[in-house]
């Protein structure tokens, strides 16, 4: 290893680091509370929908907001469940479809982001939390190829872990997706976004994980709602 690739990979002091970190969170909290206001406006937004007269004007509307909705979810630490409750309670089982459309496009939309992100883009932020090894993990994995990495998190991480972890990762993957509070670990399109960095997770099998993980919640609203389950939801 040459004296470069050493100092690269040597954690920097926290002089320097705090500054980047400090940079990162302010941005990461930007896009949250900016989130948080498109998603007010949208609800007061959708609000008026039974309000309009012309139908072409409603189902625009209704395609921006679902659109809207589909792009927040894809953001990390967004809770998009916000406005599709809202949605939900709003016009009742006739929106199960479109959110269920709209979160599966938002999730895969954040997967696909994933894989175009260099793996290696991770290395820095884990040398400014002075993980090392973790940055050391990440060079090794960056040049290979998904099966190649799958086997080298079998023999670095601990045995008794990773070969059932690494074995069953797209049934830990929709866990997670559905995992009450998960929002503190980046939501579902954090989760989704960091699945697809990652480089073990394919397109083939992610997608319909994806389209499987989110289906109970608007499968169950639909249901509720046509049986009269729950009487507070527009019929």
């Amino acid at each position: 290893m040459t004296e470069s690739t050493e100092i690269e990979s040597a954690p920097p002091s926290w002089r320097e680091s705090l500054p980047r970190l400090a940079v990162k969170l302010v941005v990461l909290v930007a896009i949250v509370v900016l989130s948080h206001v498109i998603i007010d406006y949208s609800l007061t937004w959708a609000e008026s929908l039974p309000a309009q007269a012309e139908a072409r004007m409603e189902r625009l509307i209704l395609l921006a907001v679902f659109v809207t909705y589909a792009l927040l979810i894809a953001l990390p630490f967004v809770p998009g469940i916000e406005i599709a409750i809202a949605l939900l309670v709003l016009r009742g089982p006739e929106f199960a479809l479109p959110i269920y459309f709209a979160t599966l496009g938002g999730l895969s939309l954040a997967f696909l982001a994933g894989r175009l992100v260099p793996i290696r883009s991770l290395k820095r932020f884990f040398l400014d939390l002075h993980l090392a090894k973790a940055a050391a993990l990440v060079d090794r994995l960056g040049p290979m190829s998904p099966a190649q990495r799958v086997r080298e998190l079998q023999r670095s991480l601990p045995r008794k872990h990773a070969r059932f972890a690494l074995r069953y990762r797209y049934v830990g993957l929709a866990l997670l997706i559905n995992l009450p509070g998960s929002g503190l670990i980046g939501g579902g399109g954090g989760i989704c976004l960091m699945a697809g960095m990652s480089g073990v997770f394919t397109p083939r099998v992610t997608l319909p994980t994806i389209a499987i993980a989110i289906l109970p919640f608007p499968l169950f609203m639909w249901f509720a709602g046509s049986s009269g389950l729950m009487p507070w939801l527009p019929a």
